[in-house]
């Protein structure tokens, strides 16, 4: 495996690692809708693994109503934050989390799974 680096300024030295800051260095940020219902729905997942496998029938559901949306925008929205992490050019990061080497974007599932992994080591 190849050893991450990446910049982190003084300040953030010895801030822990939370949704926000591993999304955005992803490359994504608070530009689109679908981050911050990632960072909310990877909070949930935090709290209880076992939604990830739900994600249709409950968490998609559970953030709608957090964020008085609909189900279908939340994983429309969702589905454009993985596009758009895909989209960047270099993929070392989300290689890492993953754990291997990817070949296609990872689906809304796959990726909460991943990055909810990823954050509670």
């Amino acid at each position: 495996m190849v050893p991450l680096v990446c910049y982190v300024s003084e300040q953030n030295l010895n801030v822990p690692l939370d949704a926000d800051r591993l999304l955005r260095l992803l490359g994504v940020s608070g530009k689109l809708s679908g981050f911050y219902y990632a960072v909310y729905m990877l909070e949930q997942v935090q709290q209880k693994p076992d939604h990830v496998l739900l994600i249709t029938k409950c968490l998609y559901k559970q953030i709608a109503q957090h964020f008085e949306t609909t189900s279908g925008c939340v994983e429309r929205n969702l589905r454009t934050l993985v596009r758009a992490c895909w989209r960047q050019p270099d993929h070392t990061l989300l290689d890492q989390i993953a754990g291997r080497p990817l070949r296609k974007p990872p689906t809304n599932m796959q990726f909460l799974d991943m990055l909810s992994a990823y954050l509670r080591k």
